[in-house]
């Protein structure tokens, strides 16, 4: 996604008594969308693809992760496009920061969109637990995701070779796009949508993927960047709480990355309204009114 950071950038349990309460305010989408089981709270998964320097977001995620326990935050660990040659001191520390105020940290894993070899994967997977541990790793994420049916059989090994290690990883894989149903069974998470804000208006599994009902909505995340305001975020993150988009893992962010060009870095830092994203979260977990931007 960035060189150093991400290749190849794609175009890029809530009660039943909070999917009432946000149809009402606008997040869901009327009585055609699907059947679907109960839906679970949002939780955040942070593209945390920034060094750990004094001051920096590691340290904002592991004050937020103590303050806000009742929002579960996930980071994406990455220390160079994957685990790097050696473990990383700074990132030893951040992990350890993070984990121990109550965060989880999955590590970055690059896979070609299925090209990588599957040795090559591995060997960042092992990587990860070798320099960090699994008190600090808790997870994979499997970014560069194919989405064709093709390749399912290469991310169902890599599937099974991390619920090998510990079937108690998590596995989250990024396609950046609705994939083929074949998809659910090779990870516990799939990014479904990963773009600007606007593309996100009109994200809909209805048409081409209505197979995602069938699953809970911790089946599906999304990552949205240009989300310019605090309101445009709260508008991303009560569509994603809806019933049509059925999508519990969440990160948005006014950083901005533009797919024709190339320019931007969406991943860089953590949004501007970070702590409002946090606050807006918990307020829809709870069905409680969103803090004012």
């Amino acid at each position: 996604m960035f060189t150093l950071l991400r290749r190849g950038l794609r175009q890029f349990t809530l009660p039943l008594a909070v999917s009432a309460v946000l149809a009402a305010c606008g997040g869901g989408s009327g009585d055609d969308t699907p059947e679907q089981p109960p839906s679970e709270p949002l939780r955040v998964l942070v593209p945390a693809y920034f060094y750990p320097l004094p001051g920096s977001g590691w340290e904002q995620l592991a004050l937020s992760a103590q303050a806000t326990p009742a929002v579960a935050l996930t980071a994406i660990v990455n220390p160079s496009n994957g685990a790097g040659s050696k473990a990383d001191p700074k990132f030893a520390d951040a992990l350890a920061a993070f984990t121990q105020a109550g965060g989880k940290a999955i590590g970055y894993v690059p896979t070609g969109y299925g090209r990588a070899s599957q040795a090559t994967v591995r060997a960042h997977i092992d990587r990860y637990l070798a320099f960090y541990g699994r008190a600090q790793i808790s997870g994979f994420f499997l970014d560069e995701m194919s989405a064709t049916p093709a390749n399912t059989g290469y991310y169902r090994d890599l599937q099974a070779y991390i619920k090998g290690l510990d079937g108690s990883l998590l596995v989250v894989g990024n396609p950046g796009t609705l994939p083929s149903a074949d998809y659910a069974a090779v990870a516990d998470v799939l990014v479904t949508f990963e773009g600007q804000a606007q593309a996100y208006a009109g994200f809909d599994p209805q048409a081409q993927a209505s197979w995602v009902y069938r699953y809970s909505n911790t089946k599906q995340a999304m990552l949205v960047h240009d989300a310019a305001s605090c309101s445009a975020m709260q508008t991303a993150l009560r569509a994603a709480a809806g019933a049509r988009n059925h999508t519990a893992w969440v990160y948005v962010t006014d950083r901005h990355y533009n797919p024709a060009s190339g320019s931007g870095n969406p991943w860089a830092t953590l949004p501007s309204y970070w702590d409002k994203l946090l606050a807006s979260a918990a307020a829809l977990n709870q069905a409680t009114a969103l803090p004012g931007c």
